[in-house]
């Protein structure tokens, strides 16, 4: 459900005051609302983020600090709160009042300033066919092709019209970014109209990617599943020494042009894998960049509701499940359990759009031919777009379900620690 709560920028400064402004939230929203308040001239003062991986790290030169070393020092009195973080709204805002911080008065939700979180395919095509993902354990796609930089300012004028407080884009999803060569092009746009970038790439290419870094994307993500001929496994037709090359020269690309760029890698956890978390981690630390991680999860949920439903699946779905430390079953126990089925869906205020335009139902939802609306995204108001995703019955399924958690339940750090997922490596 969206729900919108504008704000105009004028009140919101009015109602900061001289308190110290703090955002919870320290990965890719986060980035979005640090982002657009410095675009409207309000000053912030860090970031909160429960997150054990980020601790000690900054995030744009702001600290980033744990929830009880914020309460610590902060009360109401002297700081304001606006929450940036995905899959956790509702357990922030609780602890939130739990320290006497009021909503509106004390505390803002940063999605509820805007409408949606755009992520724009700006390639349907990917290089690898990982078994984890759909690319290498689904049978029908959408067709491929780039988006170009016209239609890509088109869109971004469009946004900015329609969601003023949009404060970043990414540019991927299901395709690998990096194979679209217009890249650079695309990034410099984003920045000219004053928005943040994301990339994710599997970064397993054999192709320099020097001119995307000179275009200065704010935030570059790389996907890892181990190390050597581990990471190849279910890193489906990567090779280990290509990527491994490839980090080196992103650093070195990032130190030439960029230094800015927050650079993550996201370590994701299989049973034939744990034991390579400590040599990503020091390799990590060695190139300077932030190291995430979180259980390998099964993609599309078209995927995990064909397990939930006990239809058949194909033989690279059943190889990852395999591979699981958390196996699906297990997640999607844990996200029907009725104080998680309950909790919101992160994923619905976020619009998809294909580098055609369409506009997809879902970003974790795969099945070709699934799409919010039937115009393009160019041709479809704003208005439209809340209202088909306001009123539909395929997001209250999923709900029902429990469907929409389990990602969430994937990427719980807390449920790493409590079965020791990483050993004693943390």
């Amino acid at each position: 459900m969206i729900n919108k709560t504008y704000i105009e920028p004028s009140s919101l400064k009015g109602m900061i005051a001289k308190r110290k402004l703090f955002i919870w939230g320290a990965r890719h929203d986060g980035y979005a609302a640090s982002h657009v308040l410095k675009r409207i001239g309000i000053e912030q003062t860090g970031f909160i983020d429960s997150s054990l991986s980020l601790q000690g790290t900054q995030a744009f030169g702001y600290p980033i600090l744990l929830p009880d070393d914020f309460f610590d020092r902060f009360s109401n009195s002297n700081a304001f709160i606006l929450i940036a973080s995905g899959f956790y709204i509702d357990e922030i805002s609780k602890i939130c009042r739990e320290h006497s911080f009021r909503k509106i008065n004390d505390f803002l939700i940063f999605g509820e300033l805007r409408n949606f979180n755009y992520q724009v395919d700006v390639s349907g095509i990917c290089n690898l066919k990982c078994i984890s993902c759909p690319r290498g354990n689904y049978s029908d796609h959408r067709s491929p092709g780039f988006m170009s930089p016209q239609t890509y300012e088109k869109l971004i004028l469009k946004i900015l019209k329609d969601d003023p407080y949009t404060g970043i884009i990414s540019l991927y999803n299901w395709g690998e970014p990096l194979l679209n060569k217009k890249l650079p092009e695309i990034v410099r746009l984003t920045n000219q109209y004053s928005l943040l970038s994301a990339i994710s790439t599997n970064l397993s290419l054999k192709m320099d990617f020097e001119a995307v870094i000179a275009a200065k994307p704010t935030w570059f993500r790389i996907s890892n599943s181990g190390w050597g001929k581990n990471y190849e496994i279910t890193h489906t037709g990567a090779k280990w020494d290509v990527f491994y090359d490839n980090l080196f020269k992103l650093k070195k690309y990032r130190e030439k042009h960029h230094p800015e760029m927050i650079i993550e890698l996201f370590f994701h956890i299989y049973n034939h894998n744990q034991d390579d978390y400590i040599k990503i981690k020091k390799l990590c630390d060695l190139l300077g960049f932030t190291i995430r991680y979180r259980h390998a999860a099964l993609a599309p949920l078209d995927n995990i509701e064909k397990i939930r439903d006990h239809t058949p699946v194909n033989a690279a779905v059943d190889q990852t499940r395999k591979l699981q430390v958390l196996k699906v079953e297990e997640a999607i126990k844990l996200a029907e359990s009725p104080e998680e089925i309950i909790r919101p869906c992160y994923y619905e205020d976020h619009l998809w759009i294909n580098w055609d335009l369409h506009v997809a139902q879902c970003m974790e939802w795969y099945r070709p031919g699934l799409n919010l609306v039937e115009k393009d995204f160019l041709s479809v108001s704003q208005e439209d777009l809340i209202r088909a995703r306001n009123n539909n019955d395929f997001c209250k399924k999923c709900k029902e379900k429990g469907i929409h958690r389990v990602y969430c339940i994937y990427g719980d750090e807390k449920i790493i620690s409590l079965k020791g997922s990483l050993r004693d490596h943390l």
